[in-house]
């Protein structure tokens, strides 16, 4: 697969583009644990595999867990945390495309002061892309969302284009109007690749993981507000009268652990829940878990839904404004329940035990969150431009 095939040859650039790779640079914060640095990072190396691009990674700290996972032939350049490190490069380089990560703003101000200052430079015919992640007005008070509109209001007009990675966030962006509508697209995250189906396979020495040992409910994230894992704990809580060897093991870390730990205390569930920490494969863990649940408030996409189904694993989500009920279509390929509700999540967590869906229809599912379908759409919005 190659995403200059896509082209017609009226469509085609003037130059040759294998003898003069097209450029494309990634900017983000860092390469730490989230689900957006993961999906950036898988984007970034689907795009270098292509014939006749060249993939860079700007990075405003060369950090983070996910730096070796990062391809040879992807070039990554460490902006230190300066704006005006990334002012030059983008001066002196030929960026075809910036495509920015939860750093939107910079890259958006970057190209207004280089277009009005140095039109000659490179960076007068790059074209920034943006990622919407994430509802744009939600977790936010009215004064936050007023602030952000207004700056967005002086720099989306400088944007080529605006990826959503759901049909819930780009029904929200159309609505707002920052953007003509024909600028928006929609691109899922990719999720599915061949190095996921290795990793899976991974050994997993945890005695409640063991053959002979009983049911285990798994939930991964930032231990944070947005997923709400206090929801998840008094739902898991509801079910142990019924379950009596079913465990719940919860991934991840963040600023609520202590409180997370103190309801499990509370609960009496010290013996039954467990919260292990950051893991940096956590597919092992979906593949052999009875069900992963989500519970989370709101999401963009949510990434771990589509890894928990191309593991095999049944799924609880809850039915937030955007993504899990896209990935679970429509509720055909897992149980939704309602946002902080924690008897609903304990009716479809049992739903999900009692009569769990063949892994081979969430794996076929799973396939269309791929690497390949998603590089082969944003081919196609840069291609458009």
């Amino acid at each position: 697969m190659t995403c200059l095939n896509e082209l017609n040859a009226t469509e085609r650039p003037q130059h040759d583009s294998a003898a003069r790779p097209r450029k494309a640079a990634f900017l983000l914060r860092d390469l730490g644990e989230g689900g957006a640095e993961r999906s950036s990072l898988r984007l970034a190396n689907g795009l270098a595999r292509q014939e006749g691009w060249r993939v860079s990674l700007f990075l405003l700290k060369d950090k983070g867990p996910l730096r070796s996972a990062v391809r040879p032939e992807v070039e990554v350049v460490d902006l230190k945390g300066s704006f005006f490190r990334l002012l030059r490069e983008l001066r002196f380089r030929e960026v075809e495309f910036l495509l920015p990560v939860y750093t939107s703003m910079r890259a958006l101000l970057a190209k207004a002061l280089l277009s009005l200052t140095k039109p000659d430079s490179p960076a007068g015919n790059m074209k920034v892309i943006l990622s919407q992640r994430n509802m744009f007005t939600m977790d936010r008070g009215p004064l936050q969302i007023r602030l952000r509109f207004l700056r967005c209001r002086l720099l989306y007009p400088w944007a080529a284009a605006c990826v959503c990675i759901s049909e819930g966030v780009a029904e929200e962006m159309k609505t707002l109007g920052l953007l003509p509508p024909e600028k928006i697209h929609v691109v899922y995250n990719p999720v599915l690749t061949e190095e996921m189906s290795m990793q899976m396979e991974a050994l997993l020495e945890h005695p409640w993981f063991a053959p002979e040992a009983g049911p285990v409910v798994l939930g991964v994230g930032r231990l944070g507000d947005q997923k709400d894992f206090a929801t998840l704990i008094r739902a898991f809580a509801l079910l142990t009268p019924q379950y009596p060897n079913l465990r719940l093991v919860i991934l991840g870390e963040g600023k609520q652990r202590p409180d997370l730990e103190k309801l499990i205390r509370e609960l009496g569930l010290e013996a039954r829940a467990s919260l292990p920490g950051y893991i940096s494969n956590p597919y092992p863990w979906m593949k052999r878990a009875a069900l992963f649940v989500l519970t989370s408030r709101f999401e963009g996409f949510g990434n771990v839904v589509a890894e928990a189904l191309a593991c095999g694993c049944n799924v609880v989500a809850t039915d937030c404004k955007s993504g899990p009920k896209e990935i679970l279509d429509q509720g055909r390929c897992g149980r939704l329940a309602r946002v902080g509700d924690a008897a609903d999540v304990a009716r479809a967590m049992k739903e999900a035990l009692d009569s769990p869906l063949p892994p081979e229809t969430l794996r076929e599912r799973a396939a269309f969150f791929s690497e390949d379908r998603a590089v082969e759409g944003y081919c196609r919005v840069m291609n458009s431009l």
